[in-house]
């Protein structure tokens, strides 16, 4: 039997392993090395690894730091300086880089460059790190004003109220016990919330503990902006002072406007309201429909009307209008420019139509849905009156609700018998990688009706990741529509076998859970359990339509893009060796496999090389005029050169060539065999 033994470590690392890990990192990149207080400082750039890397960056420019008493001190600290990168995405590379180190402390540096190359998709595709960009002073613009001007405006009338100074306001700094009060709240409702959260696949922690990915489903989705109708993930900040600090939400979203003013309005609930984190969350869903409208709401009441500047004199206008008490979105002053005189005041309430009691009272309703305690119910039911006056106003017309997103899966010639209604209970799917085209089988998905959440999963052979949720729809005798799917990072292969619920036609009972499994082709079959009708039904065929494309929201860095394929041909001339291969010598052309999209002369030479299942060819390229066009299975479509061999040379061909015996050449074997079906003729005698 052989003898497994550990691979040897080198003299030179035993004795020093700083500076053999230093040689490594020599060999392996251009390094521009320096020392600086005790510390070695190397600079290069890092090329991505992987040829699907999907941003479009050369490399990354690298500052790593060695302590002198490395590996037994202080661990290497690496520092990313791409300039056309932003700085949240690089402290997520040097967090990941730091990670890295922690995990695998007696690792040598190649090993952890090389971890970082393997995680650097990962780390960008994060959520960018917070930054504060400190920006320079004004310039004050009354120093730089020439003093010969004020002399004539002291002589002109101040039109412009002035305000009296107002001190800023001055916050308490709490005590020691309102901090460690403070501290017990914040781990207390931080323990609950992981408690009834850590079980959904989206939901995650950061690792300072501060921020939490938290998935959220709108009561109201429909009713959002566009831009919001999206959104399934919000980031909660809770501060180390929560809940003497207010905690705040951050929202991704393309509709910027909208989600900053959801994110104004969660603050400011927070601060007004005690309640627990996961029923902030929970007053978050029943409400952000309402509060992303908000600011678009206030805007519309307060319509700016330019007065005459005769009207607006000193004793048609009240003194006390102009007093610093009147609120900002009461009235406007203009005293900018030439035109000092002007004042705008805001549309008069009494020109805006209100709504019915009806829905006065369906707000409320709505607003006291979500209370979980006593307090809760009388902030949300004040919360509920206040976007009720805010919506007297006439809102602009909305666009219609757009149709669901993703893939919708329907089921065409399906047959109903003693049914009145069918849904699907779960779902089965096969699924294809977007990047290595690896199919993988995604069972038991459940409706997001039913509070199913998305499924993260990841590719089998790339380790990409995906996630897919469903929403089930009513099949009846006038609807084929069995769900609508939400992919991300796949692509929808075929349904296998899913479990319905049939509802009997009798005496409308549903059909109790797990259901009844069926899949495509198959009569599934099933008894009434109140009145014992037979319940049949058959799925003949399964289509998937694409509506839109619903792809994960992608960071601020630029996608990388393809470079043209250089395959050295040139249109009009024929390819090497007319494109015959090694596999075919009677081939006079290469195929694009639609695949992957690159170019081989056969489907054997796609195997080699490739390393994933192959696909029909639907282009091809023509071996005489290396012209690129649609598939066709004889001759080429521009230049007519057949690009296989020609019939009706006196050969049989497998039945396409010559077939008259008489006509063919002496050299097939079918020229001198009995046809089928003829008998032996008798010799004469």
């Amino acid at each position: 039997t052989s003898r497994i033994s550990a691979r040897p470590i080198p003299k030179t690392q035993l004795a020093d392993p700083r500076q053999y890990q230093l040689s490594q990192l020599r060999r392996r990149f251009a390094l521009k090395e320096r020392n600086e207080n005790n510390v070695t400082v190397l600079e290069f750039h890092l090329k991505p690894s992987d040829p699907d890397f999907p941003f479009d960056m050369d490399s990354l420019n690298c500052v790593l730091r060695v302590p002198l008493d490395y590996p037994k001190g202080e661990a290497p600290s690496l520092k990313v300086t791409n300039p056309d990168m932003p700085r949240g995405y690089q402290i997520n590379v040097e967090k990941g880089f730091d990670g890295i180190v922690a995990g695998k402390p007696s690792a040598t540096l190649l090993t952890h460059l090389n971890a970082l190359d393997r995680q650097l998709e990962e780390l960008l595709t994060r959520q960018k790190a917070d930054t504060i960009k400190i920006m320079a002073p004004a310039p004050n613009p009354e120093k730089s004003q020439p003093s010969a001007p004020l002399s004539q405006e002291k002589d002109k009338p101040d039109s412009t109220p002035k305000s009296a100074y107002v001190p800023p306001e001055v916050r308490s700094v709490p005590s020691a016990a309102q901090k460690a009060a403070a501290r017990q709240v914040r781990d207390t409702e931080v323990r609950q919330l992981e408690a009834r959260m850590s079980r959904v696949a989206q939901f995650s922690k950061s690792r300072d503990g501060i921020s939490f990915t938290v998935p959220i489903e709108p009561r109201k989705r429909t009713d959002l902006p566009i831009g919001l109708r999206a959104v399934k993930l919000v980031r909660l900040i809770v501060p180390d002072g929560y809940d003497i600090d207010p905690c705040r939400v951050e929202i991704i979203a393309d509709d910027k406007e909208a989600a900053k003013n959801v994110e104004a309005a969660f603050l400011e609930h927070s601060r007004s309201t005690k309640m627990s984190l996961f029923s902030r969350i929970n007053y978050l869903s029943q409400h952000i429909h309402t509060w992303a409208k908000r600011k678009l709401q206030s805007d519309a009441k307060s319509t700016d009307i330019p007065l005459a500047p005769g009207s607006v004199q000193g004793a048609d206008m009240p003194k006390a209008s102009l007093d610093r008490d009147t609120e900002p979105e009461q009235l406007h002053v203009r005293g900018e420019g030439d035109r000092p005189h002007v004042i705008t005041i805001p549309r008069p309430p009494e020109w805006s139509t209100g709504h019915d009691d009806e829905e006065e009272e369906e707000e409320e309703e709505e607003s006291s849905d979500s209370s979980e305690d006593e307090d809760e119910h009388q902030e949300e039911t004040k919360a509920g009156e206040e976007d009720t006056q805010e919506r007297q106003t006439p809102a602009a017309p909305t666009a219609a609700p757009p149709t669901a997103g993703g893939v919708l899966i329907s089921f065409p010639h399906l047959e109903l018998h003693g049914i009145e209604l069918l849904e699907m209970e779960s779902l089965s799917v096969s699924v294809k990688c977007d990047r290595c085209k690896t199919v993988k089988d995604v069972t038991k998905l459940q409706s997001t009706t039913k509070g199913g959440q998305a499924r993260q999963d990841s590719c089998t052979k790339c380790a990409r990741t995906f996630s897919i949720a469903f929403t089930a729809d009513l099949l009846h005798t006038n609807s084929i529509r069995a769900a609508h799917l939400d992919l991300n990072g796949c692509t929808i292969v075929d349904m296998l076998l899913s479990s319905f619920i049939p509802t009997c036609a009798e005496c409308s009972t549903p059909h109790p859970q797990p259901g009844v499994p069926a899949v495509r082709g198959d009569t599934s079959m099933a008894f009434c359990r109140e009145c014992h009708k037979k319940m049949t039904f058959r799925i003949p065929e399964v289509k998937f339509l694409r509506i839109s494309n619903a792809s994960a929201a992608l960071p601020d860095l630029p996608l990388r893009k393809k470079k043209p394929e250089k395959l050295g041909i040139v249109s009009g001339q024929e390819l090497p060796d007319r494109g015959r291969c090694a596999h075919y010598k009677k081939s006079y052309r290469w195929f694009r496999f639609s695949c992957c999209g690159k170019v081989f002369p056969c489907d054997r030479c796609h195997d080699q090389t490739a390393d994933h299942p192959i696909e029909q060819a639907n282009r091809m390229i023509c071996g005489f005029c290396s012209r690129e066009q649609n598939y066709r299975p004889k001759d080429c479509g521009i230049c007519h050169a057949w690009l296989t061999v020609r019939p009706g040379k006196g050969f049989w061909e497998g039945g396409t060539g010559t077939r008259d015996q008489l006509r063919m050449s002496r050299k097939d074997p079918r020229k001198y065999k009995r046809l089928p079906g003829s008998k032996v003729g008798k010799s004469k005698s």
